[in-house]
């Protein structure tokens, strides 16, 4: 950031600070009510098939809609924010044999470029995620989903012709089918996902592969001005098919690297709310400062969820969120199971709560985050910290320290490796605490980092052979977490690991495919257990998140589906 605007955004702040007193004063709003958050780095993509992290979806989730989408707040009883609800599709059906769903779209649906939505655009959508041709990020979930001809479609695609998705059929011009070849109990909470946004097609065509710099959706805000790694900005839909919705006339995202000064605008009322994690240099002042927390560091850290600013302007809750270290098991010396075990021994993983995420996890106790369906209570954490186990795992494997220099050696080769993160002051220390930790064991690690966009495709071309990782929950069901992560069939899509085992093959396609919620939640544990067994991956921690909201905010949240749901975001109406 340059130092003249650095300077300006202070001035600012000191004028706001001056005339009111306090930090987090209200933002002069003019005509306009203006919404301010911060990313640490440039959104990688607001084309829907390539929507494949929270930062993109965090923007295309304002931008976009989707024929079904998950409850934006609880109103009233009985009532869960992993609800699906209508959104483009007023209703639906399903068919006898739980294959065909039937989509009534809702009337009058305008697109931001104020053509009327209709049937053809729903076709067009999933066939354009579903053509490998234009490599999505999101083409495991056409998989997924169990697309009735999608094999068939997908080779027509790629040998040049003129292909059609015959299972997404036009019915008329407001409704729409779509077929599965077999039974998945979860189709409707895939079809909520990012990259079955509906877009419309002459925009598509007209922008080819730059429609992600000129995305027209019907969602409630639309794109106004996009300043790459400075900032974002989204302004109200007049046309938005919900009523009422949204509330903020205007949504500025704006890029700022450093955790310290993204904190620093929130506390001089720049920013409306901030993005977890809050620092982890700062976190332990936050919660002791009345002004932000009125309730006490002791007793928020009690509780296990909060949202009530009439005591604290920190909001916490537990997210579906998995985080880990993964081992790219087709590449030396992760190949061994025993290298892979050592390395989860190897890892103190209730220091890195403690000391990098200040308190802010529970110790994973497999794949599924705390909490999430199918999670085992009662599964004991796998691989406690225990250093001699992991030598002797080592040791067992053929790595041994034959010179004395404290380096494991196998044949004469030292082990030594690159550990990757995304830039983040938070991943830094966790590098650091890694390096230490594997130091210990006798492994020279180098810690390396990359910008977050470049990461992702790091990863994902298996390019790191040991690198940091998280998962966050798209739809509420362990096949999002096991089937996506470790079947063998998305080995180059989100299986970043390459793991392979048959038996967890199977156990994935049966449970996948059965409505039966008790004998699916038994495949999936058996899957988890051997999953555990197999070691790809340092099983870390679940994510407890708190997060800083201005007290003027209403209704901000931590949705465990949606990060940040803006549409319902408003600002107190001030006092007379």
């Amino acid at each position: 950031m340059g130092v003249m605007k650095r300077l300006l955004s202070l001035s600012l702040a000191a004028v706001c600070a001056l005339s009111l007193g306090l930090p987090g004063c209200r933002p002069v709003q003019g005509t306009q009510s203006v919404y301010r958050s911060a990313f640490e780095s440039d959104v990688p993509s607001l084309d829907p098939i390539q929507i494949g992290d929270t930062q993109s979806h965090d923007v295309g989730h304002n931008l976009y809609s989707t024929l079904v989408r998950y409850r934006p707040q609880i109103t009233g009883p009985n009532q869960s924010l992993s609800d699906l609800i209508p959104d483009l599709a007023d209703s639906w059906t399903v068919s006898p044999d739980g294959k065909t769903y039937t989509f009534k779209l809702h009337k009058g649906v305008k697109f931001h470029n104020g053509r009327e939505l209709v049937a053809d655009d729903v076709k067009f959508s999933i066939e354009r995620l579903a053509d490998p041709r234009n490599a999505s990020k999101g083409l495991w979930t056409v998989d997924a989903l169990s697309l009735a001809g999608v094999e068939a479609y997908q080779a027509a695609c790629k040998a040049g012709q003129d292909a059609h998705l015959d299972s997404v059929k036009v019915i008329d011009s407001h409704t729409v089918s779509i077929t599965l070849s077999q039974v998945i109990p979860f189709a409707l909470h895939v079809m909520a996902m990012a990259y079955y946004y509906i877009v419309p097609q002459e925009e598509v065509k007209k922008w080819g592969n730059q429609f992600t710099f000129h995305p027209v959706g019907t969602g409630p805000y639309q794109l106004k001005e996009w300043k790459h790694n400075q900032k974002l900005v989204l302004t109200r839909n007049p046309n938005y098919f919900h009523p009422g919705y949204p509330k903020i006339d205007e949504l500025r995202f704006y890029i700022v690297p450093d955790e310290n000064i993204r904190l620093l605008w929130f506390e001089n009322g720049e920013l409306d709310h901030l993005e977890p994690p809050i620092p982890a240099a700062s976190f332990d002042r936050v919660l002791a400062d009345p002004k932000l927390n009125k309730m006490g560091a002791r007793a928020i850290r009690k509780i296990e969820k909060i949202n009530d600013q009439s005591q604290s302007n920190v909001i916490k809750s537990p997210e579906w969120v998995i985080q880990y270290l993964g081992m790219d098991t087709k590449s030396e010396p992760f190949t061994d199971k025993r290298v892979r075990q050592a390395f989860n021994y190897a890892v103190n993983k209730q220091k890195i709560i403690d000391v990098v995420r200040n308190g802010r996890g529970t110790q994973a106790r497999g794949v599924l985050p705390d909490g999430f369906p199918g999670y085992d209570p009662n599964r004991p954490v796998p691989y406690p910290y225990d250093l001699d186990k992991a030598k002797a795992l080592m040791a067992e494997a053929g790595w041994k320290d034959t010179n004395g220099d404290g380096i494991l050696d196998k044949n004469g080769k030292p082990l030594k490796m690159e550990f990757w993160h995304n830039q983040s002051a938070i991943y830094a220390m966790l590098g650091a605490a890694v390096q230490s930790d594997m130091k210990e064991l006798g492994i020279d690690i180098e810690v390396r980092a990359q910008e977050w966009a470049t990461y992702i495709d790091k990863i994902k071309r298996n390019e790191a052979t040991f690198f940091r990782f998280g998962w966050q929950a798209d739809y509420p069901d362990p096949d999002n977490y096991l089937w996506t992560l470790f079947s063998s069939r998305n080995i180059g899509q989100d299986n970043a690991s390459r793991y392979s085992n048959p038996k967890v093959d199977k156990l994935l396609d049966q449970a996948r495919t059965m409505t039966d919620w008790p004998t699916r939640e038994k495949l999936y544990r058996e899957a988890e257990s051997q999953i555990i067994e197999d070691a790809p991956w340092v099983f870390l921690y679940s994510n407890v998140e708190y997060k800083l909201v201005q007290p003027y905010v209403r209704n901000q949240q931590l949705h465990p589906l949606i990060r940040n749901e803006m549409s319902i975001i408003e600002f107190d109406k001030p006092k007379n």
